[in-house]
């Protein structure tokens, strides 16, 4: 390949061939440096559409290290097994909550099969194990959201052949990628 084309195409190509899309998000706790796997749900132009519970220690991460006027930032990391590709996206991240986008989350809410369904209506994600959780239920949890990470910072790496190649999108990837050292 002499010069990918813009990463939105690349990655859904990509995505459209994979059997999955979990992307690990690295956020900063008191404690230092955090990792979780999240499954990326939807993307919109630069947006990446993750589903997360507001109770999580990473919302609470993220909200802490919040600007006064802006978003708090974040990475996500997502390899492609079946291209061996590694995907980075960089940049602010958002909630949309249901009282504020009813729309989009109800859509979200229903693509979740019941167990995922059942965990929002239990108790918050890292508490002590308890049996008999809740069912799942039609409405909509008060503490899902929809994580939203705006890649403004696009970097690719192709592991398949050598040399790899390694590639940096800046912005929403409109304009040409610099070609970086593996």
């Amino acid at each position: 390949m002499s010069v990918p084309q813009p990463w939105t195409a690349w990655f859904d190509a990509t995505r459209a061939g994979a059997p999955h899309c979990f992307a690990q998000l690295a956020t900063v706790g008191p404690d230092g440096a955090r990792c979780r796997t999240l499954a990326m749900r939807e993307r919109h132009g630069a947006e990446l559409w993750f589903t997360t519970d507001q109770r999580s220690e990473k919302v609470i991460e993220l909200q802490r290290q919040a600007p006064p006027q802006g978003h708090p930032h974040a990475e996500a990391c997502w390899y492609d097994l079946t291209s061996r590709t590694q995907w980075r996206f960089r940049g602010p991240v958002r909630f949309l909550l249901p009282d504020t986008h009813p729309q989009d989350c109800q859509r979200l809410w229903e693509k979740l099969d019941d167990a995922d369904r059942a965990r929002f209506h239990g108790p918050p994600p890292g508490s002590l194990h308890q049996t008999g959780l809740p069912q799942p239920g039609d409405h909509i949890a008060e503490d899902f959201s929809i994580l939203v990470l705006r890649a403004e910072h696009v970097k690719v790496l192709e592991l398949a052949d050598l040399p790899h190649r390694h590639w940096y999108y800046p912005g929403e990837g409109r304009a040409a990628p610099t070609r970086l050292m593996p």
